[in-house]
């Protein structure tokens, strides 16, 4: 297992730089269509509820001890990377 703190700064810095992505997926989103921006804000919706699970798992590792941070630690790992392949997905459908 990663120090905590270190895995904190790196999960934070992540998160920012997935929020800047998701900004200007956004600016993207209004650039389309009517139907593209459908499209766009339901994936988009997505997106907002993985970040907002990451971040309440980024408040709880920050919380646990080290036995229970070990387990935190994981389950956010297993989060991060479902929200990096959905980025990824995204940024391919709509960026190009």
């Amino acid at each position: 297992m990663k120090d905590p703190q270190e895995f904190m700064a790196q999960a934070k810095a992540q998160m920012d730089n997935w929020t800047a992505e998701m900004g200007k997926m956004q600016a993207k989103m209004m650039e389309a269509g009517a139907k593209g921006q459908a499209e766009m804000a339901k994936q988009m919706d997505s997106l907002n509820e993985q970040r907002k699970h990451a971040e309440a798992q980024m408040e709880e590792l920050g919380k646990a001890n080290m036995d229970a941070a070990k387990e935190v630690q994981a389950s956010m790992q297993k989060a991060w990377a479902d929200m990096e392949a959905q980025m990824k997905d995204m940024q391919k459908k709509f960026m190009g």
